[in-house]
């Protein structure tokens, strides 16, 4: 079992700043402002994404296949009563010469081992895709 810690500090009334082991990350703090930086909605996506991407860089070493690259544009649909998150939608784009059969199954096998896509998708529908990029 491992436990993860984060500090998050309000810094103004727009702002506030995600501290671990050193580092930091700025976030937007100011409801419906989107001049503050990322807000909770896109810092939640952005940490699904680069889970998905590490869990894909990881099965794909562990499988020796080649993948020269890849990039993940997600997007959430957020009702207003009550807030809620009621579905994540994401093209995952990726750079390789392997065969789509090869490429599916790296995928699905990133899906199960990313630790946030899947308590994610526990509590949201989550639908995505994968396309070869240019």
């Amino acid at each position: 079992m491992q436990t993860y810690t984060v500090e998050v500090e309000r810094i103004d009334e727009a702002h506030a700043q995600a501290k671990v082991r050193g580092f930091t990350l700025d976030l937007g703090a100011r409801r419906a402002d989107m001049d503050a930086g990322f807000n909770p909605v896109e810092t939640l996506l952005s940490a699904m994404g680069d889970c998905l991407l590490t869990a894909l860089d990881f099965v794909a070493e562990l499988s020796h296949a080649s993948i020269n690259g890849a990039s993940i544009a997600l997007e959430a649909t957020r009702q207003d009563k009550p807030p809620l998150l009621v579905g994540i939608n994401y093209t995952l784009r990726l750079r390789s010469d392997l065969p789509d059969e090869r490429l599916e199954r790296l995928v699905a096998l990133a899906q199960s081992n990313s630790t946030v896509f899947q308590t994610v998708s526990k509590a949201v529908p989550v639908e995505g895709r994968w396309e070869r990029a240019g």
